[in-house]
């Protein structure tokens, strides 16, 4: 089941957060509204008596004062613009999968075999006999190799069933998806096994022991699959594998933090930078 948490205003755990810093002190080479003054009280307090400063000297400098703090306000209104943009943007990746960087991400490099896909959207309920729907992604071995994997949803005379291909290749057998009379599916798992993932070529003793589970969504998720009206919208939300480079994930949440927005993927606390792609 996808969750989706509220976006919140959190510092990410140890283990998850970026190493870059911030500080309320300007930087050496920056000019500061508060440097700019003790300047200017300085020279007003240790100028020659016998030579005071020129009038028009002193309302240029006042005048430069103003310009710079009109220009500071600017930049902090540009800064919070900024923010919000950000923030905008992430906030529209909630919800959806996306695909982001490991490294950018902070996260181990490491190849991780795909175990589970999740797969949401209805069937059509009317759908004649013979009639098909495809979802498709991609899926890794443990040694981190991408395998494209299509699950292909037929309608027979006693329901749907869902057979797992690669290339064109079947899998295995069709398997049946048992739905009840409210169009909900009741099995809640389907496992592809570790012998049928075998048949793709150049990948025999590199898939999990226990294969590849088919999760369908349980009763509280209202993206679980079902039957429904109209055409099939069916397709594979997010899969856990990765090939040490990226990794893909569906947003659930946003932490706001000193460093910008983090997207909330898997437990993780993902920088809005890393994301390279937003699934539609």
């Amino acid at each position: 089941m996808t969750t989706v948490y509220p976006i919140t205003s959190a510092t990410p755990p140890a283990a998850t957060t970026t190493n870059s810093t911030t500080s309320s002190t300007a930087p050496d080479n920056e000019v500061s509204q508060d440097m700019f003054l003790k300047l200017l009280v300085a020279q007003l307090k240790y100028q020659d008596p016998l030579s005071p400063m020129d009038g028009t000297q002193f309302i240029t400098q006042s005048a430069q004062f103003t310009q710079l703090e009109t220009l500071m306000k600017i930049q902090k209104s540009q800064e919070g613009l900024a923010q919000s943009s950000q923030l905008l943007s992430a906030a529209t990746m909630v919800g959806r999968p996306v695909t982001y960087g490991l490294s950018q991400a902070n996260l181990p490099a490491t190849a991780v075999a795909t175990t589970a896909i999740s797969i949401r959207g209805t069937l059509p309920k009317d759908a004649a006999t013979g009639a098909k729907a495809m979802a498709s992604t991609n899926v890794f071995t443990n040694t981190g190799d991408k395998i494209p994997l299509q699950l292909q949803f037929t309608k027979t005379d006693s329901g749907w069933t869902v057979q797992a291909m690669s290339d064109s290749h079947s899998l295995g057998s069709p398997v049946a998806i048992n739905f009840d009379t409210a169009g909900d599916h009741t099995t809640n798992n389907i496992s592809i096994p570790s012998d049928a993932l075998d048949q793709i070529v150049g990948t025999t003793g590199n898939w999990p022991p226990g294969g590849v589970l088919l999760s369908f969504g349980d009763s509280n998720d209202p993206t679980r699959l079902q039957l429904g009206s109209g055409a099939a919208t069916v397709a594979v939300a997010e899969q856990n594998g990765h090939d040490a480079s990226t990794a893909t994930g569906v947003v659930t949440g946003i932490h706001m933090t000193a460093d910008g927005p983090q997207l909330v993927i898997g437990g993780h606390d993902i920088p809005l930078a890393s994301v390279t792609d937003v699934t539609q």
